[in-house]
Parts: structure tokens; sequence; C-alpha cells
């Protein structure tokens, strides 16, 4: 059967604006110019006197996105939100039954919501509506009004509005694609540049002296995290030394020690106990930490002269000795509450002399909860194990808990961040 000559002419300009469509996909990058371009196709396309778009919400009802024409003076987001449950109405009836629906005349289908119209003034006669989808997922309904050369819509707009609502969801789809990833690259540059600001609260260098020897290691479990390690030389036979952990991951915790560690670095003055130095640190950091998070620490100060140390800890792990025989034994101290839950730290000191070649481990408990793929701890018994050995420079011992806590994860995504500060006299 052959087609009218006004029928072809209408086809061929049903096809021409398909392909307008097509070029919208390829040459659009931002999700606020192609929904309102979407519909001002539609519009020119069909000749309609209205059109819509509406997006599945998270709770998997349309929300009017997009309106031009009718009520809508000008292309654009909704003043007001516009909710229709799925289901509901010729949008919901569409989405529901991922089918597109052609209603000759909307008055008479009992799906039409017409208190629209009143509210509005404007008044519907025929409707397309055709679902939006890509694979299983639901995009949307897009709809017109209204044709303006003829009363109502007939088969061949059908047909034609079905592809325009295909290609429309193509568009769609692909620019969540890329804002997922624009996003995704935004997340990843500022955790690479949250990283790179860690790490320059770490120190850069530790002390280079003849007769001492200090190493140290830092994995964070994320991209960042809350572990931390200080070295400060206050003269030529005093050095602070700190190993701490914030409670959490990830950025919260990041903070926290960027805070944590600036605080330190301002109390700390030559002749300053660690037990008052923990007590003023305590003081300034309650009350301004993220959320209710603390500060678990271990505080310290070298005599390098007499090589005595003396410890301080607020809830933080016992260090480990190892002696020159390759003996490890975990050191008891009394320690006091984490930084940052009371208002007062009552803490004590503990005083060890460290012999020549012996090595002082202090470290975070992502150290012996450290947990392979059957999710069995290193714990202290294996940390222990790993340090039975004679070790002749402070990176020794560093190395070998590093690849004895990686060994013991085999494959197994760090449980936690981990940081390593060892040192002895020569």
């Amino acid at each position: 059967m052959s087609l009218s000559p006004a029928l072809l002419e209408r086809q061929l300009k049903f096809y021409k604006g398909l392909v307008e469509v097509s070029s919208l996909i390829n040459g659009i990058t931002e999700s606020k110019e192609l929904l309102p371009a979407i519909l001002d196709v539609a519009r020119r396309v069909m000749e309609v006197e209205a059109a819509s778009l509406f997006l599945v919400n998270a709770d998997g009802e349309l929300e009017l996105a997009c309106a031009s024409g009718g009520s809508a003076p000008q292309t654009g987001a909704p003043t007001t939100k516009i909710i229709v449950p799925r289901g509901k109405g010729i949008a919901g009836w569409v989405l529901e039954n991922s089918e597109a629906l052609l209603v000759a005349d909307a008055y008479a289908d009992p799906r039409f919501f017409a208190a629209a119209d009143k509210k509005t003034g404007f008044r519907t006669r025929s409707i397309l509506c055709a679902p939006m989808r890509r694979g299983e997922t639901d995009i949307g309904v897009l709809q017109v009004l209204n044709p303006t050369d003829r009363e109502t819509f007939d088969e061949t707009d059908l047909e034609v509005f079905r592809a325009y609502g295909n290609l429309a969801a193509t568009a769609i789809d692909k620019l969540r694609t890329i804002d997922r990833q624009r996003e995704q690259q935004r997340v990843t540059q500022e955790y690479a540049f949250a990283k790179e600001i860690q790490a320059s609260f770490l120190p850069q260098t530790l002390p280079q002296l003849n007769h001492v020897q200090f190493a140290a290691a830092y994995r964070p479990a994320l991209n960042v995290g809350g572990d931390f390690y200080d070295v400060l030389e206050l003269g030529p036979d005093e050095i602070y030394f700190v190993v701490g952990d914030v409670s959490g991951k990830g950025m919260p915790a990041a903070l926290l020690m960027a805070q944590a560690l600036s605080v330190l670095r301002l109390i700390v003055k030559p002749g300053l106990s660690p037990v008052s130095a923990l007590a003023r640190w305590n003081a300034m950091l309650n009350g301004h930490t993220i959320r209710g998070m603390f500060i678990t620490a271990m505080l310290g100060r070298i005599d390098v002269a007499t090589r005595q140390v003396e410890l301080c800890s607020a809830g933080h792990c016992h260090p480990f000795l190892v002696s020159p025989s390759g003996q490890a034994q975990e050191v008891k101290i009394a320690g006091a509450p984490p930084i940052g839950l009371l208002p007062e730290l009552p803490a004590r000191s503990h005083t060890i002399k460290l012999e020549p070649h012996e090595w002082l481990v202090l470290y975070t408990d992502g150290l012996v909860e450290s947990f392979d793929r059957n999710d069995v701890p290193l714990d202290k018994e294996g940390v222990e194990a790993l340090l039975a050995n004679r070790f002749a420079r402070a990176t020794d011992v560093v190395d070998a808990l590093s690849a004895g806590e990686l060994n013991h994860r085999k494959g197994a995504d760090p449980h936690d961040d981990l940081t390593l500060l060892v040192f002895g006299f020569q």
C-alpha cells in the first residue's frame, strides 16, 4: 500500500529529527544542557504544544525534571517538585509497563489525571508517552501533548516517538556515565591531594646521628589515614618522638591526625616531660575532636647522653624491646585513657635504658590486627616471632616487620593503617 505524499513528508521530517537527536548524544557533555535540548527537539520534530521529561528518582517514582510549552513558558526545570507514583497516571503506567502509549483522547482515558489541567488552565487533547530504559534500568518517561496541526496523534507518531524515547535514554545514560567518571576523577584527585598534604605533615627525614639510629614506615589502609609519627630534635642530647593512631579511617581521621601533630609540635619544648606534654596535648584537643573521635599515642623523650628513654602512653599499644641476641619482649607501660575523651589525662611515665644494639619498636594496632584472608590476626605472638632475630640496623627491623605483615595478609586488603617507628643505640 502506497503512502500519501503528506505522510511521506511527515515521516521524513520525523527521521530527520531522530538524526538530530543522535547528534545531541555526541555533541552535549553537560546534563543541564541535555534535558532541555531533548524537549526542544521533541517539540520541533513532533510539532506539539508541550513536552515534559520525567526521571526515576531514588524512591523509584517519576519526578518531573524538565518541561516545555503548555503551562511552562520556557524550557527548563520545574519550580516546584512534581512526583508521579509508579503505575499512576499516563506517565506512571508507561513506566510500570515499559511500553510506549498513544492516548488519542486524554479525557476519555481513565488513567489521565485531569486535575493538572484544571490547575494550570492547559487543555490536554492527545498524549504520546514513551519509556526511557537502558538494559534493565528505568531512566524515566518522555511525554508530548497535543499536535499543533491535528486534533490527535496517530500510530506513525507513536512509532517515531518510541524511537525518540530510546535515543533520549541513550543520551541521558551516556551523560550519567560521563558524570560518574568525572565524579570519580574528582574524588581520586582530591584523595591524591589529601595524601600529599598528609604526607607533608609526617617527618620528611629522621635524625641522623652517629650513635642513634631511627627508621620508620607508614601505610594507610585507604588513600589517607589516621596514623602518625614524628621525631623532633630539641637539642644535641634531647629527642622527642611520638606514634599515634586516630580512631577511624579516611578523610576525617586524616584531618584530626594533621590537627594533632600540629598542636603537639607547638607544645613540645626542651626540658618538658612527656607526662606534662601529654596533659597539655589532651587539654588543647579535648572538645575539639571530630564527632567524638579520639587519639591513642605513645609519646616519649630520649636523653641521648644517658640512653634513657622516658615513655608515656595514652591508650596506645605497648612497645617491643629487641635485645642484641634477638629476644623480643613487650614493655608493659601503665597507660592513660586516649586523648580527647576526658578533660584531664592522668598519665604516668615509664623509663628504660637502652643498651647498645637494643631496638625499641613502637607501632600502631594495624600491625597486631593485620588479618589474613581467613580473618586470622598477626597478633603479638606473630610480631614477636618476626622480631626474633639479630638486627644490625633500625631499618632492618622495619623491613622485617613490613615484609612479615604483608606476607601474613596473603593478598588480603589492609584492615587498618600501619605505622612503625624503631630506634636504638649503636
